[in-house]
C-alpha cells in the first residue's frame, strides 16, 4: 500500500511526521525489491578502497604525508563517495516516480509539502547505515586504524550522513526541475566533480596548478578533513569545524534549491 494512500486513510489530521516516516520506509523497502539501488553504494566504495589502497600505496612516502597507512587517507574518501551515491539514488527514484505518474499520488497526502521532501531524505539516511559499517569493516581489515576512537567514528559518521543528505536534496531539486531520468548523468557527475576536485587523492600541500586552486575553495575538502580527522590523529575542533560548517551551509542551500524546484512543480 502506498504512502499516499495510507496517509489519505488517516484523514486530514494526519501527522506530517507520519507521512515522512511512511515515505522513508517506502525507500527502505525498495532496497529489498530493487537491490541495484543499494549494491553500488557498497561495491563502488570497496572498489575504490582496493584500487587506491594498492595502486597508490607509495603515496605515504611523500614528505609531510599525514599518515603511514594509505587506507587512513583513502578509506574515508571512499565511504563519502558511497554516501553521496545513496543521496543520488533519491533523485533518480523521484524522477522515475515523476515519469510514471506515481508521484501524483504523493501529492494527495494530507500533509505539508516539506514532508514530501523530507521523507525520501530520511529514507536515504536510514539506508546509509548498512553500507557505512560494511565499508568501514573492509577498511579496518585492510589495515586502517581509527586513532580518534569513538569520537573519530562519530565525525566520520556525521560526514557520511551529511554528504548523503546534501546530495539527496540536491538531486531532488534536479529531479523536480527536469522531471526525467535524463537528469541522472548530471546527478552522478556532480558527485565526481565535488569529491575528486578536492583533497580526495592527495593533501593540499602537495597539489599544484589549477587543481590546488580549486581544491582549496572546494567545501568538500573541509568535509573530507572532518571524515579523516579520526584516522589521522586526535579529533580536534580546529580540524572539524570547517567540515561541519560546509555541511550545514551546503545542506541548507540544497534544501532551499529542492524546495524552490518543488514549488515550480506544484505551485
Amino acid at each position: 500500500m502506498t504512502t499516499a494512500v495510507r496517509s489519505a486513510e488517516l484523514g486530514h489530521d494526519a501527522s506530517p511526521w507520519r507521512v515522512v516516516w511512511e515515505m522513508a520506509m517506502r525507500s527502505v523497502v525498495v532496497v529489498t525489491r530493487l537491490p541495484s539501488a543499494f549494491v553500488p553504494s557498497v561495491i563502488f566504495p570497496i572498489f575504490f578502497v582496493l584500487a587506491f589502497g594498492g595502486a597508490f600505496s607509495a603515496i605515504t612516502f611523500l614528505p609531510g604525508f599525514p599518515t603511514d597507512q594509505v587506507l587512513n587517507w583513502y578509506g574515508p574518501m571512499a565511504m563519502l563517495q558511497g554516501s553521496a551515491f545513496l543521496g543520488v539514488m533519491v533523485g533518480m527514484a523521484t524522477t522515475r516516480d515523476l515519469e510514471t505518474g506515481f508521484y501524483d499520488r504523493f501529492l494527495l497526502a494530507p500533509a505539508p509539502r516539506w514532508a514530501l521532501l523530507a521523507g525520501p531524505v530520511v529514507g536515504a539516511v536510514l539506508r546509509a547505515f548498512p553500507p557505512f559499517y560494511i565499508v568501514l569493516t573492509v577498511v579496518a581489515l585492510g589495515g586502517a586504524k581509527l586513532e580518534g576512537n569513538a569520537l573519530g567514528l562519530l565525525t566520520l559518521l556525521v560526514a557520511a550522513l551529511g554528504v548523503t543528505v546534501l546530495h539527496a536534496f540536491w538531486t531532488l531539486g534536479l529531479a523536480f526541475r527536469f522531471k526525467s531520468q535524463r537528469a541522472a548523468p548530471l546527478m552522478q557527475i556532480g558527485v565526481f566533480f565535488s569529491i575528486f576536485l578536492s583533497t580526495a587523492q592527495v593533501p593540499l600541500s602537495v597539489m599544484t596548478g589549477w587543481l590546488h586552486a580549486v581544491a582549496k575553495v572546494n567545501p568538500m575538502s573541509n568535509v573530507l578533513r572532518l571524515a579523516r580527522v579520526g584516522f589521522l590523529g586526535d579529533v580536534t575542533w580546529h580540524d572539524s569545524w570547517g567540515g561541519l560548517l560546509a555541511l550545514a551551509v551546503g545542506i541548507t542551500l540544497a534544501a532551499l534549491f529542492s524546495f524552490r524546484q518543488f514549488r515550480r512543480l506544484v505551485p
